[in-house]
């Protein structure tokens, strides 16, 4: 498998992605229905849920592309210029839509009582990065009571992590050594280090999380001609995260397959899957917008929606209005990319196109 030498509608980065948001829907659909507890991969690895697992492969899978994306922008205002023109305008309507539709929707207070609202205003926040999960009197009553939106807390770290990436670029360390020796350090900090010393920051917790799959799928990126890809070690990796399921060590395996395994399918030759994003890359709308889609869902129909037809609605409802925000605001938005300075030809990661 020659992974430099393909270019983007030979690669399955499209269908991956529209496969992990999908596996978000239907994970939160068992807590947001109150069945969290009998998930069943959560029961299947002893410790991560269908949802959590998608976003690990969410972050493998841009930590790979941003990498390429970073060596073919041309300056960071480029390289920041399109991460923006990807993350905020979708964002910014998301929160919209869940404040002003969803809420008053929902809601138990009036209109008047909730438009003034002091937690009505500080919602409007997360369009800056400042996670809020709840509006006034909304989804009280739920089998996962009060959380609005619980999708976008992985937004800020995103972010994170991209500007983690763009300040080792400026100081001309994005190289095999560093982006490597990165992840290497925050797996220290996760696995030894913060227990050992009795840290118990969430946020510590998530930093170091996210960020092992995220620089390992960058370091990927900068060793994939010199690394072996085939089906034998990809074999060996799935067994191995298998046959951990429900150890005390199996994250740790996990943290060390599953990018390879990710970037692997990502680049198997399979004609139908890389030709799956010429409709449009509808997966960072099923992420932002199905959580609260759900709970209206949820706070509308409960208990009368059976487990299996709340997932089928779900996800339906999801994809629908993903490809309107892929229509309407996210490819208009990544047009915009034109005005930003464009990118140089024959960079050195060149052969595979980066993420949008």
């Amino acid at each position: 498998m020659d992974i430099a030498s393909m270019q983007r509608d030979e690669n399955n980065f499209d269908f991956l992605r529209f496969f992990a948001a999908s596996a978000v829907v239907i994970g939160h659909c068992y807590w947001l229905s109150g069945l969290g507890a009998v998930e069943p991969v959560r029961l299947f690895t002893g410790s991560m849920d269908t949802a959590d697992i998608a976003v690990n492969l969410f972050f493998v899978m841009s930590g790979f592309l941003i990498a390429a994306s970073w060596i073919h922008s041309r300056s960071s205002l480029d390289f920041a210029g399109k991460r923006a023109l990807r993350i905020f305008p979708a964002l910014a309507v998301s929160t919209l839509f869940t404040a002003f539709i969803v809420g008053p929707l929902a809601t138990g207070l009036s209109l008047s009582e909730y438009l003034l609202n002091s937690q009505t205003v500080r919602y409007l926040t997360n369009v800056a990065l400042f996670t809020q999960f709840h509006l006034p009197g909304v989804f009280t009553e739920n089998p996962f009571p009060e959380t609005v939106n619980g999708s976008v807390w992985t937004l800020p770290y995103e972010v994170l992590m991209y500007t983690m990436l763009l300040l080792l670029g400026l100081l001309k360390l994005f190289g095999r050594i560093a982006v490597l020796a990165l992840p290497i350090a925050l797996m220290f900090i996760h696995f030894h280090l913060a227990p050992n010393l009795g840290l118990e920051s969430d946020m510590l917790r998530k930093v170091t999380r996210l960020g092992m799959f995220f620089f390992l799928g960058s370091a990927l990126y900068l060793y994939r001609k010199i690394l072996p890809w085939n089906w034998k070690i990809a074999v060996v990796l799935l067994t191995l995260s298998l046959i951990g399921a429900r150890t005390e060590w199996w994250f740790l395996v996990h943290v060390l397959t599953l990018p390879y395994l990710t970037i692997y399918l990502a680049h198997l030759r399979i004609p139908r899957l890389s030709r799956f994003g010429r409709y449009g890359d509808f997966s960072y709308g099923i992420y932002i917008f199905s959580f609260p889609v759900q709970q209206l869902l949820m706070h509308w129909l409960d208990p009368h929606l059976s487990l299996p037809a709340f997932m089928a609605i779900s996800l339906a409802a999801s994809i629908a209005i993903a490809a309107l925000s892929w229509h309407l605001i996210e490819s208009p938005a990544l047009r915009l990319k034109r005005f930003l300075p464009s990118n140089r030809p024959g960079i050195s990661g060149a052969g595979l196109t980066p993420a949008p």
